[in-house]
């Protein structure tokens, strides 16, 4: 007789990769490889989307992609409940510093448009008064930067959708803004 030794910890998995379940068989774990596949995507989203850009300094593609960050945050923190490793913990510290990275640009050349570098020549000094910036949701802030807010004044109002579609393309896992902005001008045909 054969003598079968498992070294199964709490969570069913062996050293192995085989899984142990109610039916009594064990495999091979696919769904840890699954779920090592897509932290793997979300490191890479990370990379070409946030940390690449940041070190070629295309402050206008993180500008598009911020409004991702706090999904990727989310799936990281769900991975990070399942699997408890410090990466995941760096990367989620890491796209925080990124969010506050790319407000304090904006808020920055937003001051800088509105100011437009006048000074006045006797103003010994000046003083600039920094306010967090208001956030809409994900899916309204990247309707605002394709076709630009609706105006009140002429009764306007966000096609609901578009809303929607964006909604549905902000679940994919690879989207960033260049993806939805042209699936969105497709549906819209502009």
């Amino acid at each position: 007789m054969k003598n079968i030794v498992s070294s199964n910890n709490l969570s069913g998995i062996n050293f192995y990769g085989n899984e142990l379940n109610l039916t009594g068989k064990y495999g091979y774990n696919y769904n840890y490889i699954s779920t090592n596949t897509k932290i793997q995507k979300l490191k890479e989203r990370i990379l070409s989307n946030y940390l690449i850009p940041l070190v070629s300094k295309k402050w206008d593609v993180l500008k598009e992609n911020i409004y991702f960050i706090d999904e990727i945050q989310k799936k990281i923190q769900y991975y990070n409940e399942l699997h408890k490793t410090d990466e995941l913990v760096a990367y989620n510290d890491m796209l925080q510093v990124f969010k506050v990275l790319i407000e304090k640009q904006k808020i920055l050349e937003d001051y800088d448009k509105n100011n437009n570098n006048k000074r006045d020549a006797n103003e010994i000094m000046s003083m600039v008064f920094k306010t967090s910036m208001i956030k809409l949701l994900p899916e309204y802030e990247i309707y605002d930067n394709i076709f630009g807010k609706p105006k009140r004044e002429l009764k306007e109002k966000y096609d609901e959708n578009i809303i929607q579609k964006i909604k549905e393309l902000l679940k994919e896992d690879d989207i960033n803004y260049k993806k939805i902005k042209e699936c969105i001008t497709i549906m819209v045909g502009v």
